[in-house]
């Protein structure tokens, strides 16, 4: 792997015809039953495969295939040959190899960490052909991020040649927050290996610094834009599906992404529990939609609610229960429960069936409350208080606490992301300064906007040439380590 030389015909050739690129809603694996099931490419899969280096400078793009930045992989694609072309002509860096990687969440999407080998041939265009870009996501301003960086920070995982050992570079393309904690399940479903316990994440980010000068580039986002992706599967589902998403006072919404028939259950204060079975209480609560009794679909949604101005107070209890398995392997399924309140919104992710259970014995509870009709917002505080955590000063925040300040590279315009991963090489391995890159710029063509803004993102780096020398696996969680905390958006 690593190896061969960047043909630019062949990449002509292959964008021409484009029949090959993004198939990734078309790849399909047999299944017992009607049709077959999307997933993963096999040559992305993570799962117990290592990614050898066998390249002076290992680079990775991890880049975020969710609803809100799902678009980005395709312009990479697209600019991937202009990337090789002047790093082979300008030589801003030595030997590269570059591994593409695919980020989802691990808590709801079937593909939510993709993984290519490290290339320096045509192969890279494969890679990124075959992505599947899931666009799943939303709801709680986090990605799974930190899944990456564990990932790449495992020498069990990445391993170099021997020969090799130089610092690499690592750019996460996003515009989201990262989880918590690295969650030891989805450590053993998605990598195949086995944790002690979770692992905190800045824990993750700064292992992955001992190997890679590793730098965010955050394409900015309207605060409104950001709202319709951070909402927008779940409220698309439910819509789309005939139930009642706002003018409520207390909705219950379910989704994962499966055949399996999840049920949604709620218990008002009269105990006249709301569910398939019975999916209108005399309290005003209803299952306006339950899905998956015959296992139609792999994007499901149930949603339970009560109009506004009718829901009673008192203590309401919501639990997700599996009622049966409809996929042909009896495995655990992750799903995301949304709740409204009042105008106010919590979500918490969890996995039903974890050994196979049905029915009553998979119940799991997720929300134990009390409500009180008295504290309903104002309409104008409905509107604006839910999206306060998902702003970009949080989120760039909270990258600021496990990589440097200076390498959150931030850009208006999409378009620059691989003039700024071109850039922000170039500069940090001391093969031209700012001047001289922006000077670049300028001679093959890009416009003055365009030379601006790359310049402002990349204003505040310098030179960071070194080494590392990788011995050995990296240890276990440590000791301490915590439970992912649930997510809340209030």
């Amino acid at each position: 792997m690593g190896g061969g030389h960047y043909s630019q015909d062949v990449a002509r050739e292959a964008r021409s015809s484009n029949r090959a690129a993004f198939a990734y809603d078309t790849y399909q694996q047999p299944a017992t039953g009607a049709g077959g099931r999307t997933q993963v490419h096999p040559a992305l899969d993570p799962n117990g495969k290592v990614r050898e280096v066998n390249n002076v400078t290992p680079i990775v793009v991890a880049l975020d295939v969710t609803r809100s930045r799902g678009e980005d992989t395709k312009l990479v694609y697209d600019k991937l040959p202009m990337l090789m072309g002047q790093i082979e002509l300008k030589g801003y860096i030595e030997g590269p190899g570059i591994s593409f990687c695919a980020i989802g969440d691990a808590n709801s999407d079937r593909a939510p960490l993709q993984v290519g080998q490290f290339e320096a041939d045509n192969r890279l265009d494969e890679v990124l052909e075959r992505f599947w870009i899931e666009e799943g996501g939303g709801g709680t301003g986090q990605e799974s991020y930190e899944l990456a960086a564990w990932f790449y920070s495992r020498t069990n995982c990445v391993r170099l040649a021997e020969g090799t050992g130089k610092k690499g570079y690592f750019f996460f393309v996003g515009d989201e927050g990262f989880y918590p904690t690295v969650d030891k399940q989805h450590v053993r479903r998605l990598l195949g290996e086995d944790l002690e316990r979770d692992v905190d994440s800045a824990e993750a980010f700064r292992r992955l610094q001992d190997k890679f000068h590793v730098f965010f580039i955050h394409p900015k986002k309207s605060l409104e834009d950001r709202k319709g992706d951070i909402d927008a599967e779940i409220r698309s589902r439910v819509t789309a599906a005939g139930g009642q998403y706002d003018g409520v006072d207390i909705r219950a919404s379910l989704i994962w992404n499966d055949r399996n028939d999840l049920d949604l259950h709620v218990i008002p204060p009269s105990g006249e529990e709301v569910y398939y079975g019975h999916k209108r209480s005399a309290c005003g609560g209803w299952l306006d939609v339950d899905m998956n009794v015959r296992g139609e679909t792999e994007k499901p949604v149930e949603n339970v609610r009560w109009a506004r101005g009718q829901a009673p107070a008192g203590r309401y209890r919501v639990y997700v229960q599996n009622f049966a398995f409809k996929e042909a392997k009896r495995a655990p399924t992750p799903f995301r429960v949304e709740l409204e309140v009042n105008g106010r919104f919590q979500h918490v992710d969890g996995v039903v069936s974890p050994n196979g259970e049905t029915r009553h014995d998979s119940n799991v509870t997720v929300f134990d409350f009390e409500y009180d009709p008295g504290q309903r917002q104002p309409a104008a505080e409905r509107s604006a208080d839910p999206y306060h955590a998902y702003s970009d000063e949080v989120i760039l925040a909270q990258w600021a606490t496990v990589i440097p300040r200076e390498h959150i590279l931030r850009i208006e315009d999409p378009k620059s992301i691989i003039d700024v991963i071109l850039g922000a090489l170039a500069i940090a391995d001391g093969k031209v300064d700012l001047e001289g890159y922006l000077r670049d710029m300028t001679e093959r063509g890009q416009g003055s906007e365009r030379v601006a803004e790359v310049g402002r993102a990349l204003a505040g780096l310098t030179s960071q040439r070194a080494t590392a020398t990788i011995v050995g696996d990296v240890p276990a969680a440590p000791p301490g380590g915590r439970e992912r905390p649930r997510t809340t958006r209030l």
